[in-house]
C-alpha cells in the first residue's frame, strides 16, 4: 500500500516515510478501501468503456451471443477456472430447500 500511495502522491518512499505519520497512513488505507485508486481501478474503467463499445458494436454480431463484461477487458484480473455451465448445475426445488435448511438450521441435506 505504501508504494501505491507514494506513486499517487508523486513522492519517493523515503520522502513519504519522512512526511507521513503512522496514523495518517492508516487513514489513507481506510480511504483506499472506500475509494480505490491506481492501475486496478484504471483497468476497471477501461473495461467498462471497452465493454460498452463492444456490446454496442455487438448488435451486428450473431444473435444469441452473450454480452461482454468489463472483466473481459481486464488483463490482470484473476478469473475462476472454466467449469460446466451454470444451467447444468440447476437444483430442483427440493434440493434447494435441503441446502437452505443445511445453511440456515444446520440440518445436513439427505
Amino acid at each position: 500500500m505504501l508504494f501505491r500511495l507514494a506513486l499517487a502522491m508523486g513522492r519517493t518512499l523515503q520522502e513519504l516515510r519522512a512526511a507521513l505519520s503512522y496514523a495518517e497512513f492508516q487513514e489513507w488505507c481506510l480511504y483506499y478501501q472506500i475509494e480505490p485508486w491506481g492501475e486496478d481501478r484504471s483497468d476497471l474503467r477501461a473495461g467498462i468503456v471497452a465493454s460498452t463499445v463492444a456490446n454496442y458494436a455487438g448488435r451486428t454480431r450473431a444473435d444469441g451471443t452473450d454480452p461482454v463484461r468489463p472483466a473481459d477487458f481486464m488483463p490482470y484480473l484473476e478469473r475462476p477456472p472454466a467449469g460446466p455451465a451454470a444451467d447444468a448445475q440447476q437444483l430442483t426445488d427440493d434440493e434447494l430447500a435441503a441446502w437452505a435448511d443445511a445453511a440456515i438450521f444446520g440440518i445436513p441435506p439427505e
